[in-house]
């Protein structure tokens, strides 16, 4: 499933300026990056940290049927300033570490730029740390069925759809998200089973979906948020709990079961009437200035 981004493409930043240049296109580049399972074996790889560091690109992952990589990026670019990297390395820990880095422009560039990212990952089980830090970007990506340990996701004026479209292979301990400027829909959260979402942002736009196959127990949201407008939808066959500390910050709560424990000017309580009943149980705590919340349970 797909989000369109709409407005939100205003937020963008426009990372390759035209600098007097003449306006025609120089002939697209391509390169193939590429990290295979004999890449993890050979290393004695007991964990894997792949991040990728891209700046005024498309971005698109998706599942690989290749059976001998981890992950594949096939990068097309209009500037030699924009050739890709990829950096190797492996710890003490036997960590082995994936770095995907994108060019930068940095002089006169020809119009219009070519720069698109389109990443395929493999069916592997090494643990994996994953972490996306973009700027100037678009990006639809797809992490179902990723052995995914932990998620970070650090976004400055970019247009992100992260799907679970199926369960990663283990459960997610941490989600760390953080933008600037940014739009991101996040779908079938409950995928991940992840034991603890953190998000924090500004003048940002948030669309949380957290239906998923979760594992029964607890799993906690923490949500600081300023100049933003969140919207997250929770599942019916989970208990609830919210609480909120707001300035100038509209809090609703929309669907069946909800109960008011507390209701005042900086600080909301909610929960529902099926949350010690629930084998699974989601704790929200939100700090929220200038923002609007809208919590939609269906």
């Amino acid at each position: 499933m797909k989000k369109t981004y709409g407005l939100l493409a205003f937020v963008i930043v426009i990372s390759f300026a035209i600098s007097g240049s003449p306006a025609y296109a120089q002939e697209a580049m391509v390169k193939t990056l590429v990290v295979t399972k004999a890449d993890l074996a050979n290393a004695g790889a007991t964990n894997f940290r792949l991040l990728f560091e891209i700046g005024g690109a498309t971005v698109n992952l998706a599942k690989s049927t290749d059976e001998n990589i981890v992950v594949q990026a096939v990068v097309t670019y209009s500037e030699s300033s924009l050739e890709p990297s990829l950096s190797l390395t492996t710890n003490s820990d036997r960590q082995y570490t994936a770095n995907f880095m994108s060019g930068i422009i940095t002089g006169p560039q020809h119009f219009p730029i070519t720069h698109e990212w389109n990443i395929t990952v493999g069916n592997y089980t090494t643990d994996t740390d994953l972490n996306f830090a973009l700027g100037g970007v678009m990006a639809d990506v797809d992490l179902g069925g990723m052995p995914l340990r932990n998620l970070a996701l650090e976004l400055g004026g970019v247009g992100m759809s992260v799907d679970f479209s199926t369960p990663t292979t283990r459960s997610v301990e941490n989600i760390v998200v953080g933008t600037g400027g940014a739009y991101l829909a996040m779908l079938n959260i409950g995928n991940t089973n992840v034991g603890k979402l953190s998000l924090s942002g500004g003048g940002s736009a948030f669309d949380l979906d957290f239906h998923g196959a979760y594992s029964a127990g607890n799993h906690d949201a923490v949500m600081s948020v300023a100049a933003c407008s969140l919207i997250a939808t929770l599942p019916l066959n989970a208990g609830e709990q919210v609480k909120a500390y707001t300035i100038m910050a509209p809090l609703v709560v929309k669907g069946d079961g909800w109960d008011k424990v507390s209701y005042r000017p900086v600080y909301k309580e909610y929960i529902t009437d099926d949350y010690h009943t629930q084998g699974v149980t989601l704790d929200f705590a939100i700090s929220a200035t200038t923002t609007s919340v809208i919590l939609d349970r269906n």
